[in-house]
């Protein structure tokens, strides 16, 4: 797309921020110019469906936002735009219902076999566990992990395919200047700087709003053969990326867990409705049709893994410290070993990504 029309397509997509997309693809699709949809076009209008007023609004929006601007700072970040008429669009996300008309890319998408990883914030041990798990071996033999870069089950779906020097997608709920959680930016970067993506549909300022994160799920659940719901209550947003699954003609997969914990429900009750039962990677692959498997090494998930881990010095100190304590909060490290906060995270980050221990509830636990 030239661009004068990625220009016109940003303010577009800055005003459906506060609108629906429907008719505006519609458009797109005929018209092929953005540009078009600001020149008071009468049978543009008519084909849109749209009252004039309403139409003048959304448009009056549109160019209020300075799309220039926005292209000067993703040059400065290395940030792609890519538009929906662009070549290079994925053609997987064209197909579904709603379709994102920018993405904002920091990093790469290939094409290339994909599953989606979703649940609660605060995932119960075993949840994290399994997440982990298979999360890892998924990304070991050659499949891309695509969660949301939430706090709980996002985060250690991310880091564990990044430990098994995987490709890992985020799928964000504001703008790529403004990650959110924020303790999760670093992250972002590794993710960006290891042939993965974090993606945004949003502006690049935009804020973390509430009414972001379960549209954003549609992407997360279109950009992936499958979804897998590891743990959530009944209203979790894992639940929502679910339904956009099954609407989207996508495989749901489901951890089931005990009919004791609330985080359970959402799982138990997806498997009740019908959706795959998942105890491992190996379920997984069983699902995934044989002509989407030739780049993908079987054979690694059969070999057993090596423990050892390679550590800094600090980090290996740290470790250490966790295996005689168990569990500590970050306060309760630093104070112990007299680190500083700030350098301290790199070395907890160092243990997280290395699997040697996980983030529970405020506190870091042991892994191995």
């Amino acid at each position: 797309m030239e661009l004068k029309e990625k220009k016109f397509i940003l303010k577009l997509n800055y005003a459906l921020n506060y609108s629906n997309t429907d008719w505006v693809i519609d458009l797109l699709e005929k018209y092929k110019k953005p540009s078009l949809l600001f020149e008071n076009n009468k049978e543009i209008l008519l084909e849109a469906e749209l009252l004039a007023e309403r139409f003048n609004k959304f448009i009056d929006m549109a160019k209020n936002f300075d799309s220039d601007k926005e292209i000067e700072e993703c040059e400065k970040r290395n940030i792609k735009i890519i538009a929906y008429l662009d070549p290079d669009y994925p053609q997987i996300l064209k197909n579904i219902n709603n379709p994102p008309i920018v993405l904002y890319v920091m990093g790469e998408i290939k094409d290339m076999p994909s599953v989606s990883i979703v649940g609660t914030r605060h995932p119960t041990d075993y949840g994290a566990k399994n997440t982990a798990k298979i999360s890892y071996d998924l990304a070991r033999i050659g499949l891309r992990v695509v969660s949301g870069l939430a706090r709980g089950i996002d985060t250690v779906a991310h880091k564990a395919a990044i430990k098994a020097k995987g490709v890992t997608i985020a799928v964000i709920g504001s703008g790529l200047n403004n990650i959110y959680p924020p303790e999760n930016k670093e992250l972002a970067e590794i993710i960006s700087s290891n042939r993965g993506a974090v993606i945004s549909e949003y502006p690049l300022f935009s804020k973390p709003l509430k009414n972001n994160f379960p549209r954003r799920n549609r992407i997360i659940s279109a950009l992936s053969f499958a979804t897998l719901v590891i743990e959530g209550d009944f209203n979790s947003g894992a639940l929502i990326t679910a339904r956009y699954a099954v609407e989207q003609g996508r495989e749901v997969m489901a951890l089931p867990g005990s009919v004791d914990s609330r985080f359970s429900n959402g799982p138990n009750s997806l498997i009740k409705e019908g959706a795959y039962l998942v105890r491992n990677a190996k379920d997984i692959i069983e699902l995934i049709p044989s002509s989407e498997l030739f780049d993908i090494d079987l054979k690694k998930l059969y070999k057993n893994e090596e423990k050892e881990i390679n550590l800094s010095p600090k980090g290996n100190i740290v470790y250490e410290f966790l295996k005689t304590k168990k569990e500590a909060t970050v306060d309760e490290i630093s104070a112990a070993l007299n680190i500083e906060i700030s350098e301290l995270f790199n070395y907890l980050f160092e243990l997280e990504t290395s699997g040697a221990v996980t983030l529970f509830a405020g506190k870091y636990k042991i892994n191995i």
